[in-house]
């Protein structure tokens, strides 16, 4: 951790190196990377390509999620109004042909919007 962190000096650096092979190949490899400058700024590229697409997908995940969450707030809404319209329709304020009308969907649509709401609120504890 000395060396990558640069704490050490040269004298410390090559007891390092004679000391573990597998340290001795590291610091090989580092001068060969630092010598490179063409290796080098490949890798730059490449580590800068890997950040751009990590960041595209995160914004992309992030969206969807603003989506989703819009998308679930539309059709909660959807789902309040045609239960509050429903009760309307059982309380006999309003007739099934106004309720759907209301909710702007045919009649047969909001019939069977009624019967899964009922279905869903038996299966709810």
């Amino acid at each position: 951790m000395a060396y990558f962190a640069n704490q050490l000096d040269d004298h410390e650096r090559e007891e390092l190196a004679m000391s573990d092979a597998a340290i001795s190949g590291a610091m090989d490899a580092a001068r060969v990377f630092l010598a490179d400058d063409d290796e080098r700024w490949n890798y730059i590229n490449r580590q800068m390509a890997i950040l751009d697409y990590n960041s595209g997908i995160q914004d992309s995940r992030e969206e969807g999620r603003r989506e989703g969450r819009r998308e679930g707030r539309r059709e909660g809404i959807g789902i309040g109004r045609v239960g509050m319209l429903a009760e309307l329709v059982r309380d006999g304020v309003l007739t099934l042909g106004q309720a759907a009308e209301k909710a702007g969907m045919p009649e047969k649509e909001f019939q069977k919007a009624m019967e899964n709401l009922e279905m869903s609120n038996e299966e709810t504890p």
